[in-house]
């Protein structure tokens, strides 16, 4: 069996590596000539040195951490999303692909608070990324993460150039390299999630002041409420871990009430787990 499974690999990789390289690569030969002595990934950088100028930088942890502290402090509107698997599989559903695919790949939607379909609150989704102020997005070229993002982007008309964009961990490395309690260090924090009780707490150890906790966010369906609920607080910063509908109320809470809110994501279940330390 394990020979078997090893066979299988092998001629899986040699063939996609055919179908997704070399024959490309062929295609663009002139007819009745060999290029030897120069694989498919040498070409390919040679060809990257060519596209160099037209490279979009992503901003660093140091700049995004200026970006939001400088927001804060004029008090000043700044969202912060973060695009994942997910959220591109809800905004790619009848319009970069399928419906059906989109359901058969992203079998964990419905967990992430948005069904297959909803056009609406697609629609929606892909509002809040065109208005954000930094959109965090994947660098694996992985066909559901940046295989992704740029025909998403088309689809909506998105332009690439006047955005600005970091990477979709970037949550991770403002906790993990101590911006983040710089951050919220002596400012009112409201949190919002599943996890916001507990996650407030761990916050208040590290100095913040817990404006409020709303808590639960079932699905894409609670934004209208959320929303409300936010209004009656008074806060400097929104963390918020609600899935896909937290790249909607973060935008909105930067837009509509003029605050600095932050896409936390996963990194809440794993604070609150006691797997990462906050710096």
């Amino acid at each position: 069996m394990d020979t078997e499974r090893r066979l299988s690999y092998e001629d899986g990789f040699r063939k996609g590596k055919y179908e997704g390289g070399e024959r490309i690569l062929a295609r663009f030969l002139p007819d009745m000539t060999l290029l030897p002595d120069i694989s498919v990934e040498h070409v390919i950088s040679l060809g990257v040195e060519q596209v160099r100028h037209l490279l979009k930088p992503l901003m660093g942890v140091e700049e995004v951490f200026q970006e939001l502290e400088k927001a804060l402090q004029e008090r000043a509107p700044c969202s912060l999303v973060r695009l994942g698997d997910g959220e591109l599989l809800a905004l790619a559903h009848d319009t970069v692909l399928s419906a059906e695919l989109v359901r058969r790949e992203g079998t964990f939607l419905e967990y992430s608070g948005m069904s297959i379909p909803d056009y609406a609150h697609r629609d929606q989704l892909a509002e809040a990324v065109r208005k954000a102020s930094i959109i965090g997005v994947p660098v694996a070229p992985e066909p559901n993460f940046q295989g992704l993002l740029f025909p998403v982007f088309q689809a909506y008309g998105i332009q690439i150039a006047p955005r600005r964009f970091t990477l979709s961990t970037i949550n991770y490395l403002l906790a993990e390299e101590g911006y983040l309690t710089r951050l919220i260090q002596g400012r009112r924090v409201l949190v919002i999630g599943n996890t916001a009780h507990s996650l407030a707490a761990v916050l208040a150890d590290k100095g913040a002041v817990i404006a409020g906790a709303i808590s639960p966010v079932k699905g894409i369906h609670d934004i209208p409420g959320v929303l409300e609920e936010a209004a009656e607080h008074d806060y400097d910063l929104a963390v918020v871990a609600a899935g896909i509908p937290a790249v909607i109320l973060v935008q909105r809470l930067a837009e509509q009430f003029c605050k600095v809110a932050i896409d936390f994501g996963h990194l809440a279940n794993l604070i609150v787990e006691g797997n990462i330390q906050i710096s």
